[in-house]
């Protein structure tokens, strides 16, 4: 019989139900606390959303070992606990299936069960992994060759003790977890552990190019805007922001629109517009000034750009080849920073989105970074709406 960690049924769906299978009863408690969790990627919480369902549907295949809480002190120790009363009943047929790291390595070294994973690939580069578990966990699977070997160059970790329910952020570069060297908090200061990860990404004198995608709400084109104004304004690092934003589809549809090129362009950049604290009179002076200027990927062809920080907001609906007439167009002293959500996209909302590849592509590369922030931190109200006609709805 395979016995489920709650991790792997989330990843596996309904091909979980395709046999009968044991779960512990505190899987049900985790589904439950995910569906309503703000912490939780909204992908996540609308797999367990599924699994619930599927669970209600499928009762006759599930198997619900109940453990008593003095048997365990967090909730992978329970679970493992209750994979361990049915191995010792099926020693023969049993399997504990789990992509979760630090359960994994306690199943196997502590209680000696046949451990597999769902060979759950993730397909889009998010930029970070995320473990939990105690002191003692998080050092034993830290020392791992195995688990530091499955990291890349500026990957971030970040780390959660249930002993003292405190998160921890690091980046690994050249085989080793650096601190985040983050910008004054007075300036700008990360809501979450996503959020400080990229404005570390950000902060990094070395990243030339960087993708900060998220969902709605998540704060991707405010911590891009601010770290570009940070690097400017503040620092002196560099001279320029050029703002990039694509209408839907080509840059030719941009002819659409009324007016001059000017006035189309500035009914693109509201959303940067908006990140400013002095508003349309600030991005006014910023660009009297020479600071900002702002364009269309069909209008950069020709032209390099030193000392310049591209800022392409809404990147999700720019194409390969405008992704790529972007890229090359960074002269000496210049960065880009792609901010967007593939699934927001006009163009192509799957995981064949032209960011969403680029990430992929350029994952491990000494001089690129990428974080998807997953939490809305705009609102209540816009959670209610970033949650709408997620396919499943909760009881």
């Amino acid at each position: 019989m395979k016995f489920y960690d709650t991790n792997a049924l989330l990843n596996l769906g309904e091909k979980a139900f395709s046999e009968k299978f044991a779960i512990a009863d505190i899987t049900l408690r985790e589904l439950e606390s995910i569906k309503t969790n703000r912490n939780k990627d909204e992908e996540v919480k609308h797999k367990a959303r599924k699994i619930s369902r599927l669970l209600d549907e499928h009762y006759d295949l599930v198997k619900v070992i109940r453990v008593s809480n003095e048997d365990y002190d967090y909730p992978d120790e329970g679970i493992i606990t209750a994979a361990n009363n049915v191995y010792q009943n099926n020693i023969n047929n049993f399997s504990f299936v789990t992509d979760d790291i630090c359960c994994k390595l306690l199943a196997r070294n502590v209680y000696n069960l046949p451990v597999e994973g769902t060979d759950f690939k993730e397909s889009i580069y998010k930029g970070y992994k995320y473990i939990d578990g105690n002191t003692e966990q998080i050092n034993e699977l830290m020392s791992s060759e195995d688990f530091i070997s499955s990291f890349v160059q500026n990957e971030y970790l970040i780390i959660h003790n249930k002993d003292d329910n405190t998160n921890k952020e690091m980046r690994f570069f050249d085989g080793e977890f650096l601190p985040l060297k983050l910008p004054p908090s007075k300036y700008i200061k990360g809501k979450n552990s996503l959020q400080r990860c990229a404005l570390d990404l950000l902060n990094n004198p070395d990243i030339t190019v960087a993708s900060i995608m998220g969902g709605y709400g998540s704060g991707k084109t405010f911590i891009a805007m601010k770290m570009a104004l940070y690097h400017v304004q503040e620092k002196g690092n560099h001279a320029h922001i050029l703002g990039v934003r694509t209408p839907e589809g080509e840059g030719k549809e941009v002819g659409y629109l009324p007016g001059q090129l000017e006035n189309k362009i500035d009914n693109f950049f509201t959303p940067l517009m908006q990140q400013l604290d002095g508003g349309e009179f600030e991005l006014e002076s910023l660009k009297q000034r020479g600071v900002l200027d702002c364009n269309i990927p069909f209008y950069l062809k020709g032209t390099t750009y030193n000392d310049t920080i591209m800022l392409c907001d809404e990147a999700e609906d720019l194409t390969e080849k405008e992704i790529k007439l972007i890229g090359t167009r960074l002269g000496s002293n210049s960065k880009v920073y792609f901010s967007g959500d593939y699934k927001q996209s006009v163009v192509n909302s799957s995981k064949e989105n032209a960011l969403v590849r680029m990430c992929n592509e350029f994952k491990g590369q000494n001089n690129f970074g990428c974080i998807y922030l997953s939490e809305d931190v705009r609102s209540t109200t816009s959670k209610m709406f970033a949650n709408l006609f997620n396919g499943v709805r909760d009881d």
